[in-house]
């Protein structure tokens, strides 16, 4: 049965009303989200929104990126992992420094987004300095279901052996529980981390933060034996499958539990933020292969 999306309900008259205007410091980029989510409110859901974009030339000046996505995003740019973060309400999207990753003709913007619900939404563009904006999310975009490699570096087309999905646009900010936007300050890009690996990662049927397991399901315990601060990196059997999972942060047997959102296809998952922590718990994968903590 059809269920409505928890954003339509606060969007629909700001649809009608035609709220938003290019004038706007994110200019026409409109929120976006894969349509058939439509249909799939209330669960975890993970897509790979795409477009692409020409250029005369590359440019010689600031170029910058705007990005946000309820609720955490990674973006890439011609196949460059730029950063990845979240959404809070009444705090400035993410700004970024992309001159450098831009080329003369074709180039292409992607964003994984993650969402425990179901629905959400994407606002994301690129600014030149000359106040030009060559591509900002709207109902051009569109969207791949499975982690796919080579379209997200753009060395093969989005409909290469399967049809890119289509998208819905919920307009243009202020819209539903976003509201309205700023924009913020330059960040660096994501940098090469230095990482720590956890003392032991063990198989486990109950521990702190979970149930009691069914025979078919496997948790790991994982164990850093001190205090880390920094971006949970899991890395593991690439999961297609159903299924709940879920993942508890332990700080000196202060545990919090959330969703684990997979991109389907993808073998890695890195959480959209640092956080500290000593003991990790990942519930529902198959098969963990190795945990990190970036910092």
């Amino acid at each position: 049965m059809y269920r409505t999306p928890r954003v339509l309900a606060p969007i629909a008259a700001c649809l009608l009303a035609g709220c938003g205007d290019a004038s706007l410091p994110t200019g026409a980029a409109e929120w976006i989200w894969p349509e058939t989510a439509a249909t799939e409110a209330g669960q975890p859901a993970a897509y790979v929104l795409l477009a692409d974009f020409e250029l005369d030339a590359a440019p010689d000046e600031a170029a910058r990126l705007f990005v946000t996505a309820d609720q955490e995003y990674a973006v890439h740019l011609n196949g460059h992992q730029i950063a990845r973060g979240g959404f809070r309400r009444g705090d400035p999207i993410h700004e970024f420094q992309v001159a450098h990753l831009l080329r003369a003709g074709a180039n292409r913007l992607t964003i994984e987004v993650r969402t425990p619900y179901g629905d959400g939404g994407a606002l994301a563009g690129i600014e030149l300095a000359d106040g030009s904006m060559p591509v900002t999310t709207d109902r051009t975009w569109r969207f791949l279901d499975t982690w796919d490699p080579l379209a997200v570096k753009g060395a093969a087309p989005a409909e290469d052996g399967r049809e890119a999905g289509i998208v819905r646009s919920w307009g243009r900010p202020p819209v539903g529980r976003w509201g309205r936007v700023v924009r913020g300050e330059l960040a660096r890009l994501e940098p090469i981390w230095r990482a720590s690996g956890p003392a032991r990662i063990v198989r486990v049927s109950t521990s702190p933060g979970l149930d009691v397991l069914p025979a078919e399901r496997s948790a790991f315990r994982v164990e850093f034996g001190r205090e880390v601060t920094g971006v949970l990196e899991l890395e593991f059997r690439p999961e297609d499958r159903g299924g709940e999972r879920r993942l508890t942060l332990c700080r000196d047997r202060d545990c919090q539990r959330r969703p684990l959102v997979l991109t389907p296809g993808r073998p890695a998952w890195r959480d959209s933020a640092p956080r500290t922590f000593d003991t990790v718990v990942v519930y529902g994968l198959r098969e963990l292969r190795a945990v990190r903590a970036r910092s």
